[in-house]
């Protein structure tokens, strides 16, 4: 039986590896450790508790600190996760680690696994999108794999070109897309919570000044407030989101606003048919929303060359006019529910690829395959 020990280090990641973990415990050959840790461990949301509630093994590891930000403490973040997270593996020896991503909390996990000598599986690689430091990581990422599960078949071309052996690169789809079809609409009670809302705001910082991502951020909530019901949620721990926070908080006469959402309620508050667009620069509305067929307002560079399907709308310039007209735009679309993101049944790929992968055809030793 092989010791498959999933690391999650978002709330955003843990919603797509959750139906990996339980696609892993479902099967006889595999078992399933989760380490979890990172962002999870930051107040307020506090989204560890969701990991816990999960029925697994679990180890916890220690990375960023509460009220630090900034790309330097992002650093002093990745030195602190590798070195607790490579007392886990040096302790428990996993057969095959899984990531997924670009985020600091998977490379840490990368590295750590791969210098220790044992078998990354990288979920999501090949991807293009800009983020703070997402790109370089993801792309570092790759090259410290030995298994490769992308989510497109552009992603897995890019992976080839990339200098990745051909055999080690398995495209399953996204897990983001697994099991959203059987999450039913929020209820009546829940939605009148949270404001019935008409759209919802979720914007991440970009690696900027705190001052840039407040503008930003304040650009976006007044032209989107202008136009209905808005739900504002917080942002990821990018450095400058201490802006998009500041924006949110003095907005607190327009919109209504709350940490975080457990992803089947995020998931759910989508499906309302009552929300007209989820705006802001989450990978959520160019995956998920996509899936769904909700339109997304995309704002700014973060997802810059990720792939799109017919539900976006992008304004590169974040200015109240030229937001507004993106925004009208997007009211404007009928989206298919068609994207290039998988079937639905990535997880269940992703696993029996796990139970039964050739050690040789992914040894730990790699070599170009140019």
């Amino acid at each position: 039986m092989r010791r498959v020990a999933v690391v999650t280090g978002t709330r955003a990641e843990w919603g797509l590896l959750r139906p990996v973990c339980t696609a892993i415990q479902a099967r006889d050959d595999l078992a399933l450790e989760i380490y979890a840790g990172g962002a999870h461990l930051l107040a307020p949301a506090m989204t560890i508790d969701e990991v816990r509630a999960f029925s697994a093994e679990k180890h916890e590891f220690s990375m960023q600190q509460t009220g630090a930000t900034g790309r330097a403490a992002d650093a002093h973040a990745l030195a602190r996760g590798m070195a607790s997270l490579s007392n886990i593996l040096e302790q428990r020896s996993p057969d095959v680690v899984v990531v997924l991503g670009d985020r600091v909390e998977a490379f840490a996990a990368a590295c750590s696994a791969s210098i220790g000598g044992i078998r990354v599986a990288h979920i999501h690689g090949g991807d293009r999108a800009e983020g703070v430091a997402d790109e370089a990581m993801r792309h570092a990422i790759t090259k410290l794999a030995h298994i490769h599960f992308p989510a497109t078949r552009e992603s897995a071309h890019r992976l080839e070109r990339m200098g990745e052996e051909v055999r080690r690169i398995h495209c399953t789809g996204s897990p983001a897309i697994d099991g959203i079809a059987a999450i039913t609409p929020l209820s009546d009670a829940r939605y009148q919570e949270l404001g019935s809302p008409e759209f919802v705001f979720l914007l991440h910082a970009c690696g900027r000044d705190a001052r840039l991502e407040e503008h930003d951020a304040t650009v976006l909530l007044d032209a989107v407030s202008a136009q209905g019901r808005v739900l504002a949620l917080a942002p990821n721990s990018d450095a400058g989101r201490e802006g998009v926070v500041t924006a949110i908080t003095a907005a607190h006469r327009q919109v209504m606003h709350v940490p975080h959402l457990p992803r089947n309620e995020f998931i759910g508050l989508l499906r309302r048919k009552e929300v007209r667009a989820l705006v802001g620069n989450s990978s959520a509305g160019l995956i998920e929303a996509a899936a769904l067929g909700v339109r997304a307002l995309n704002v700014g560079t973060r997802q810059g060359g990720r792939e799109r399907a017919d539900n976006v709308v992008d304004v590169e310039c974040v200015e109240r006019g030229s937001v507004t007209q993106g925004l009208s735009r997007a009211l404007e679309l009928s989206p298919s529910g068609a994207h290039p993101y998988g079937d639905g049944d990535a997880s269940a790929r992703i696993a029996a690829i796990l139970a039964s992968y050739d050690l040789r055809e992914h040894s730990l030793a790699k070599r170009n395959s140019y």
